[in-house]
């Protein structure tokens, strides 16, 4: 398990150093820039743009800038928002509690509402329900994230007016329940792609385990069928999820991103898509790479519970 865990995040380092390598590089060698903001107005003078240039640090080669960057961020120093000279720090903590509470609650949805489709799927396999399962996760998964929460503002804000159109809460109210009523559009519509894989890896894994041994065993015994499926079949077809669950925040994370912009959700997904037309380049690599270091959190975790979950596959 040690030696596991110490090749799993020598790999991890040598990732994140990639993928800081890779976002300086092309954010820095995109079109326009952090001065171009200052270029567009014609009020400042060239002298002008040049000592604000050296101010930021922009007038070194890109490798030294990277160099400068990386020894800053190793020290727990991410740097200043080009915006309003907040910390970068600061900037995501202020957004992260945001994205969480929408993150957390999409993935209870998808999993409850997704094991529990897929479990009634293999119980009730190539039936008519089995079938529209099938045709709904193909659907959910072909729709656009966008479109899908335009629809359901469309329908249910405008038409219907059941539902608010977007923020985190009402100017003015704030209280919890006026938050949940904000929370029930945003979360559905990150939720629908993740219902619908979770639904066709339950549905495998439970067909999977319906035809091992032991349930025959069980069968041939005598003991109930609702018994065999709550302690036995279910139980089992659930430690495959937990690798799904880790390789499910990735996608998570997008959709975030689209989700929060549909919604006008104050998350680091709309942080990220207002620093990168500000050409915030630290708050963008600052995002990068808090979002990078989850997903190899994520993954990392998944397999370490999986070892537990299951002695057969535990790590030596």
């Amino acid at each position: 398990m040690r030696r596991y865990l110490t090749l799993r995040l020598l790999q991890s380092l040598v990732l994140l150093l990639l993928v800081s390598m890779i976002g300086f590089a092309i954010l820095h060698l995109a079109p326009g820039g952090p001065m171009s903001q200052f270029m567009a107005g014609g009020e400042m003078s060239p002298e002008d743009i040049a000592r604000v240039e050296r101010q930021l640090g922009l007038d070194r080669p890109l490798p030294v800038q990277y160099l400068e960057w990386l020894g800053r961020m190793l020290v727990g120093d991410w740097g200043r928002s080009y915006r309003d000279q907040q910390p970068v720090l600061a900037v995501i903590g202020s957004h992260l509690g945001a994205t969480l509470e929408l993150m957390v609650t999409s993935t209870l949805i998808a999993m409850l509402l997704g094991c529990w489709l897929g479990v009634l799927s293999a119980i009730r396999r190539y039936s008519f329900f089995d079938m529209l399962v099938t045709v709904g996760s193909m659907v959910a998964l072909s729709i656009p994230t966008f479109w899908f929460g335009l629809v359901v503002i469309f329908i249910f804000s405008v038409h219907l007016d059941i539902l608010p159109a977007g923020n985190r809460y009402t100017m003015g109210d704030g209280s919890f329940l006026d938050q949940l009523h904000h929370l029930i559009a945003p979360s559905l519509v990150l939720a629908l792609v993740s219902t619908a894989i979770w639904s066709r890896y339950m549905r495998s894994s439970m067909i999977d385990v319906l035809h091992q041994d032991f349930v025959r065993t069980a069968r041939a015994k005598g003991i109930p069928e609702r018994r065999i499926l709550l302690h036995h079949t279910v139980r089992n077809a659930l430690l495959p999820m937990i690798t799904v669950a880790g390789l499910q925040l990735p996608n998570l994370l997008g959709g975030a991103l689209v989700t929060e912009t549909v919604f006008t959700w104050p998350g680091m997904g709309r942080l990220f898509l207002d620093s990168i037309s500000y050409r915030d380049y630290p708050v963008v690599m600052g995002i990068l790479m808090f979002t990078a270091v989850l997903v190899l959190l994520g993954s990392l975790m998944a397999d370490l519970l999986y070892g537990v979950a299951d002695p057969r596959l535990r790590l030596k």
